[in-house]
C-alpha cells in the first residue's frame, strides 16, 4: 500500500479512518510523523479557538451553514475535522484583547477550513480517476424519487440525429415511467409510457408524416424498463473504464462548475466473444455531486460497432403526484387501441396493421 493522503492522514487524526489506513500508519513511519504533526496543527488550533472567546455571531452563522450546505456534508451531529466547536461563554476582556482574540479567531477559523475541512470535501487532486468514477456509480444507483431527464443522444450512423431524450422514471418502480425522442426538427419521434399498476402501456412513433399513438390495456407482463436498461449498459461501460490500466484524469470548468473528465485509451476492439467491447470511453462528471453531465463511448456491441455520445440537459426529481407519464396525442396524430402481445413491438405493428386494414375497407 502506497503511503496515506491528506485526506486519510485526518480521518486517522479524527478517529474515523479504515481498518486498513491505521495498519499501514503503524508501520510506516514516514506516515506517523505527518500523523504526528497533523496532530500538533489541530491541537493548536484548538488552544487558539478556546482562548480566543466567542466568534463573532455573523461569522459563526455564516460559517456553519456553510459547512451545512457544502456537498456530501454530513447532517447536523457530524464529528471530526467539520465539526465546529460549541459556542464558549464570552471571556471578559479588554479592548486590545478583544481585537487580538478576534484576529485570532478568524485564522483558527482559516486554518480549520483550509487544514480541515477542504480535504475531507474531497479535493480534486485527491482522487483518482477509478475513485472520480465510483462515486459516479454511487450516484447512479443510489438515485431515488421520480427522476426527469433530458439529454442529447447522438449515434453514429443514425439518420435524423442528433435526438433530444425525455424520460421519466419512478425510481421506487422502475417499471413506471415514459421515454420520449424528438428529431433535430423538433418532432416527437417515438414513445412509450407504462403503468404497471394500472396494466396499461402507451406507444407513439412517427412513421411517413404520420403519428401514431397506441393504447394498450390489460397487458400480459410490464416490460423491462428502458430507462433502467440504459443505466445497465452506462454502468457496465463505467465499470470497464474503472478496469482500465491508465484511464486519464482532468480537470474542467463547465457551465455548471467544475467538471472532472476521465478519459480511457483509443485501443482496436479485438474480442469478437464478448458482449460488449470497449476501445474508446470519456467521461464528463459534475465535481460537486458526481452526476455525469457528458458521456461518449465507442466499440462493439453484439459484435457490431457502435459510437454514441450523451450529453445532459436536465435533471431534476419531480413532485410524484405531478409527475405526468402519459402520452397524450396531438391534433392530426392516429390514436388506436391495441391488443396485449408478446411485446411493445408487437402490440404496436399489430395495431398499426390492423388499423390500416380497417381503414382500406
Amino acid at each position: 500500500m502506497s503511503c496515506l493522503t491528506d485526506v486519510e492522514i485526518q480521518t486517522i487524526v479524527d478517529n474515523e479512518a479504515s481498518e486498513a489506513s491505521r495498519q499501514h500508519a503503524a508501520a510506516c513511519r514516514s506516515c506517523q510523523q505527518r500523523i504526528d504533526e497533523r496532530q500538533r496543527q489541530m491541537r493548536a488550533i484548538a488552544d487558539a479557538v478556546n482562548i480566543s472567546g466567542d466568534i463573532p455571531a455573523a461569522l459563526d452563522v455564516r460559517l456553519r451553514q456553510s459547512l451545512a450546505s457544502a456537498p456530501g456534508s454530513a447532517a447536523p451531529a457530524v464529528r471530526g475535522a467539520t465539526v465546529l466547536r460549541p459556542r464558549p461563554v464570552r471571556a471578559a476582556l479588554g479592548p486590545h484583547g478583544a481585537r487580538w482574540v478576534y484576529a485570532a479567531s478568524i485564522a483558527a477559523a482559516v486554518a480549520v477550513i483550509v487544514f480541515a475541512v477542504l480535504p475531507r470535501l474531497g479535493a480534486p487532486t485527491r482522487l483518482s480517476a477509478s475513485q472520480v468514477l465510483e462515486r459516479s456509480l454511487q450516484t447512479l444507483s443510489t438515485a431515488t424519487g421520480v427522476e426527469y431527464l433530458e439529454y442529447e443522444l447522438t449515434i453514429d450512423g443514425a439518420a435524423d440525429g442528433p435526438f433530444r431524450i425525455e424520460h421519466l422514471i419512478d425510481r421506487a418502480n422502475p417499471q413506471h415511467y415514459r421515454v420520449a425522442s424528438y428529431g433535430v426538427d423538433g418532432l416527437l419521434r417515438t414513445a412509450i409510457s407504462q403503468d404497471p399498476v394500472a396494466r396499461r402501456r402507451t406507444q407513439a412513433i412517427h412513421v411517413d408524416g404520420r403519428t401514431y399513438v397506441v393504447h394498450v390495456s390489460d397487458i400480459r407482463e410490464p416490460v423491462l424498463s428502458l430507462p433502467q436498461m440504459a443505466q445497465a449498459l452506462l454502468e457496465s461501460v463505467i465499470a470497464m473504464m474503472q478496469a482500465t490500466a491508465d484511464p486519464t484524469l482532468t480537470m474542467q470548468e463547465g457551465p455548471a462548475g467544475r467538471e472532472y473528465v476521465v478519459e480511457t485509451p483509443r485501443v482496436a476492439t479485438a474480442n469478437a466473444a464478448v458482449t460488449l467491447d470497449l476501445s474508446h470511453a470519456r467521461a464528463v462528471i459534475g465535481a460537486d455531486d458526481f452526476r455525469i453531465h457528458a458521456f461518449e463511448a465507442s466499440g462493439a456491441l453484439l459484435r457490431q460497432p457502435f459510437a454514441v455520445s450523451v450529453r445532459l440537459i436536465r435533471q431534476e426529481i419531480v413532485d410524484s403526484t405531478s409527475a405526468n407519464f402519459a402520452i397524450e396525442a396531438a391534433p392530426g396524430d392516429i390514436v388506436l387501441d391495441g391488443r396485449p402481445e408478446s411485446g411493445p413491438l408487437e402490440e404496436v405493428l399489430t395495431a398499426i396493421v390492423r388499423g390500416a386494414t380497417q381503414g382500406a375497407h
